[in-house]
């Protein structure tokens, strides 16, 4: 082999490692959000070492197939491999832990709509509520519930932060009811938590069944590129077939490979996954020296009003 296929293959591994550095230098060096989404700076932070961890075992794992076969289009493919895959089949974990947080908010939001029925103060209900929180929203209610028992809380910016937190159009829902729940008290109130925890129920129930009529489709595919990394590992240990993608033009032919299955695979992970839901409120936080705003949501249930 060449040296230009090597050239090749290093320039675009440092093109890719620069767009990621740049990438996380962006979104490191915000400084000016506000404590409404600190929570997602250390998120995101745990998530940042953990990825690092990822990409060193990624590298180290790529360096490793080059050498052994000599391919640095295989040697870059395998450092995309680790971390990408995991990603691309991990749609219906995610799934899972949304559906458990929403199912979550709705048992908490009936607890507070029974307490708050048989007389108990809002504000006082939603503190004491933080030690037996389902465990799903228990950190975003702890937090909630502190914010509340300060003194001179802004009730207003913590329920932004709990709906942050909650990064759900149902949850905006439920922070807006909390506003008005605090703020101007009425014997109409328990009733309209309970229609929110209804609608919750009736979510998180379509939610389950979406993901069960997904699942067989992700094992077939899970099994299906399973079947294809086997296969392909046995035919470069075990035949001569690989030998013609030794060559340079053999090097760009796996490379074209590589890239088609690269793009089937992130479309497949689109068609398994939720895309990002539109929000209620456009918050604060999110746009500094902005007010919350109310924003349209295409998942907004007719008849259910904050």
């Amino acid at each position: 082999m060449t040296v230009l296929p090597v050239l090749i293959a290093v320039a675009v591994a440092v093109a890719i490692a620069g767009i990621m550095m740049a990438a996380a230098g962006i979104y490191g060096t915000d400084a000016s959000r506000a404590p409404a989404i600190r929570h997602r700076r250390r998120v995101a932070a745990i998530l940042r070492e953990s990825n690092a961890r990822t990409w060193t075992v990624a590298a180290a794992g790529g360096f490793v197939v080059w050498t052994l076969s000599g391919w640095p289009v295989a040697g870059i493919a395998t450092v995309i491999a680790i971390p990408g895959l995991p990603k691309i089949f991990g749609a219906g974990r995610q799934a899972a832990a949304r559906i458990a947080m929403l199912q979550g908010l709705e048992e908490w939001v009936r607890r507070l709509s029974d307490a708050i029925a048989a007389g108990a103060g809002p504000t006082q209900t939603i503190a004491a509520s933080a030690a037996h929180a389902p465990a799903a929203i228990k950190t975003a209610v702890t937090r909630l519930a502190a914010a509340l028992s300060a003194g001179r809380a802004d009730t207003s910016a913590a329920l932004d932060r709990f709906a942050a937190e909650v990064d759900d159009p149902l949850g905006d829902m439920v922070a807006i009811a909390l506003k008005i729940t605090i703020t101007a008290p009425s014997a109409k109130v328990p009733d309209v938590l309970r229609t929110l925890a209804a609608q919750l129920a009736d979510d998180v129930k379509a939610r389950r069944e979406i993901e069960t009529d997904r699942a067989e489709p992700r094992s077939e595919a899970r099994m299906i590129i399973a079947i294809q990394i086997v296969f392909a590992v046995a035919i470069v240990m075990f035949t001569s077939y690989a030998d013609t993608y030794a060559s340079f033009s053999g090097q760009l032919v796996l490379a074209a490979i590589v890239t088609v299955a690269t793009g089937a695979l992130i479309m497949l992970r689109r068609l398994a996954a939720d895309g990002p839901q539109a929000r209620l409120l456009v918050h604060s936080s999110d746009h500094p020296g902005r007010a919350p705003v109310m924003k349209r949501s295409r998942r907004v249930r007719a008849g259910v009003a904050p």
